[in-house]
């Protein structure tokens, strides 16, 4: 459970938008450090049938994502930390 409540609605929002399309897991850990991807989003097999219209965030939802929303502007530093997450799903 997240502190900031942006944090907690951004985490409920893209869950509720992307769950017809595919498997959403927030708040997910990442094995290397006690830290928590804020949204993991794998698609679902491709349906013609079910598809919806999100425009841009519809295009990311095409293939597996990590999603971190901010409120304002990302630091470097956290556009690292973003990038370390990543590394450490992969690993």
């Amino acid at each position: 459970m997240t502190r900031f409540p942006y944090d907690q609605f951004a985490k409920d929002y893209l869950k509720e938008l992307l769950q017809p399309l595919g498997e959403v897991e927030t708040s997910r850990k990442v094995p290397a450090q006690i830290r928590e991807i804020d949204v993991y989003f794998v698609p679902l097999p491709q349906s013609t049938k079910n598809t919806i219209e999100l425009g841009l965030l519809g295009k990311f939802a095409a293939e597996p994502a990590l999603v971190e929303p901010f409120r304002n502007a990302a630091t470097i530093a956290e556009i690292r930390s973003c990038i370390n997450k990543l590394f450490d799903i992969f690993a």
